[in-house]
């Protein structure tokens, strides 16, 4: 059975690699092949995500929040296309 899967909209739609690129940058990986095998996902299903193919899963995103340490706000923050770092969200 598949994972429900997160719609993304917005910013986050067009650059789902937003995500992708600050969970390289804080968990010190270099590349997707690294980051799929930490958080136990196929490379190819990275790749859909990265390129707008495939919405981010609700597996996924408990993975990024388990295993990367990424608190939900941040995922939240970045899911919508806001930029990182806990600042507020502004949302109409």
């Amino acid at each position: 059975m598949k994972s429900p899967t997160i719609p993304l909209t917005g910013a986050a739609n067009r650059h789902p690699h937003r995500l992708l690129d600050a969970l390289l940058e804080r968990m010190g990986l270099r590349n997707d092949a690294s980051l799929a095998r930490a958080l136990s996902v196929s490379a190819p299903s990275l790749s859909k995500v990265r390129r707008g193919r495939v919405a981010v899963s609700a597996d996924l995103i408990l993975r990024i929040h388990e295993v990367g340490g990424v608190p939900v706000c941040e995922l939240r923050a970045l899911l919508a296309g806001a930029p990182a770092g806990g600042g507020a969200v502004s949302g109409a």
